[in-house]
């Protein structure tokens, strides 16, 4: 009996929470900087903000982006929604650590070909180091996700600052207002994320810490 009111007060405060502000506020935070969408944000960045990428004419730039969005947002989708149809997956949400591994295997293999497509045109250097470290933090949480669940999220965005401060630091960008409003926003995506019940404070902190250190790395020593 009172497990059954305990399940009834939570389904209640469940409902209560889907109808919040804050709850909307955290989902629209969770698909802005979803980490589909992540590579897209940087490679729009590197092209259009203040980097040594500026000057490439626009066909060229514009080219570049449908690259990244073709391999690292669409063909990600479209494959992931190809496994939920063969049910292969039980939804899109992914929130258990035995539905990530196939669409991870998927999303590594989009980064491969999109890291290939750009490896031919040495003008896209920068952009093929970022897709490179996306590679990266992808394998690293694939294999943690075996034994413990960490923030797909909080990897993305910490691999996205870690990428604005390699150039800052090096002098390929002048990225400080970037990388401060990137900061902002994995606190804010960190501070969603826990607040939707997705995650715990750890999973966040660990997540954004392993895209920090991955990006940095493989960007400045690969």
């Amino acid at each position: 009996m009172i497990s059954i009111v305990n399940q009834i007060f939570l389904n209640r405060l469940l409902e209560i929470m889907k109808n919040s502000f804050f709850y909307r506020i955290g989902r629209t935070l969770s698909v802005l900087f979803h980490p589909f969408g992540i590579p897209t944000l940087g490679t729009l960045i590197l092209l259009f903000g203040p980097t040594i990428m500026v000057h490439l004419p626009s066909t060229v730039k514009w080219f570049l982006v449908g690259i990244v969005v073709l391999n690292t947002l669409l063909l990600p989708i479209l494959c992931i929604g190809i496994l939920q149809w063969f049910k292969l997956i039980p939804n899109l949400s992914l929130q258990e650590r035995e539905d990530r591994v196939l669409p991870m295997v998927v999303v590594s293999l989009c980064y491969l070909l999109c890291i290939l497509v750009l490896s031919e045109r040495t003008y896209a250097f920068l952009i093929t180091r970022f897709m490179i470290a996306g590679v990266g933090c992808i394998l690293s949480t694939f294999f943690i996700n075996f034994y413990w669940k960490i923030s797909l999220h909080m990897t993305a965005i910490g691999g996205l600052v870690g990428m604005l401060g390699v150039l800052s630091s090096v002098g390929l960008g002048q990225l400080q207002g970037y990388l401060f409003g990137a900061l902002i926003a994995g606190g804010a995506l960190g501070s969603a994320r826990l607040y939707l019940g997705y995650h715990r404070i750890e999973q966040i902190a660990a997540g954004f810490v392993l895209g920090l250190g991955v990006s940095i790395g493989l960007i400045l020593f690969l």
